[in-house]
This record gives structure tokens, C-alpha cells and sequence, in this order.
């Protein structure tokens, strides 16, 4: 199965179980492919999933690099929140290779 119909899959499996937090992590993550399908392919174009998969990485570093503004500022609710949208996100990436 494609990452992109995965995500589909997921957003439609989010919705059904009333999951906000995922079902806002998949939208954010499925506008951020298309708009990068369109920033280098146009508008009919379609990422192939290595490309998505870097689009993936680059949201969980957005998040990352949130953390590390709310841990300075204190606001612990707001870490958790990214920690979570992580944990949604990490779902799309390839297993890591072992030691």
C-alpha cells in the first residue's frame, strides 16, 4: 500500500473513531505532501513515497524544534501535545535498521 493511501486510510479510520489529534496530524501531513507534489511537480503531480517520506521527517522536525521552544518557555502542556503529533507521524516512517 502506498504511504499516500495509508494516510487516506488512516484519516478516514480517525474520523470514524472521533480521534481529533490524529485526524489533524494526517490533514496537516496530507496538505504538506500535496503542496510539495505541487512545489515540484504542479498541480496534477504526485509524490512518489521517498519523496513523502522526507516531507514526514520534515514535520517531525517542526515539531521537534517546537519542543525545544516550549520546554525553554515552561509549557509542558504544549510539549506534550507535539510529543504526541510525533508519535502520529512516526507511524509513516520506515522501520529503522538495527545495530
Amino acid at each position: 500500500m502506498s504511504l499516500r493511501t495509508r494516510i487516506t486510510e488512516d484519516m478516514k479510520t480517525a474520523m470514524k473513531a472521533k480521534d481529533s489529534l490524529t485526524l489533524n496530524v494526517v490533514r496537516n501531513l496530507k496538505s504538506a505532501i500535496k503542496y510539495a507534489a505541487i512545489e515540484k511537480l504542479g498541480a496534477e503531480g504526485e509524490l512518489p513515497d521517498t519523496d513523502a517520506i522526507l516531507v514526514v521527517r520534515k514535520e517531525i522536525k517542526k515539531r521537534q524544534d517546537s519542543i525545544a521552544s516550549y520546554e525553554s518557555a515552561a509549557r509542558q502542556d504544549l510539549v506534550d501535545v507535539e510529543k504526541a503529533e510525533i508519535a502520529v507521524l512516526e507511524k509513516y516512517l520506515p522501520a529503522a535498521m538495527s545495530a
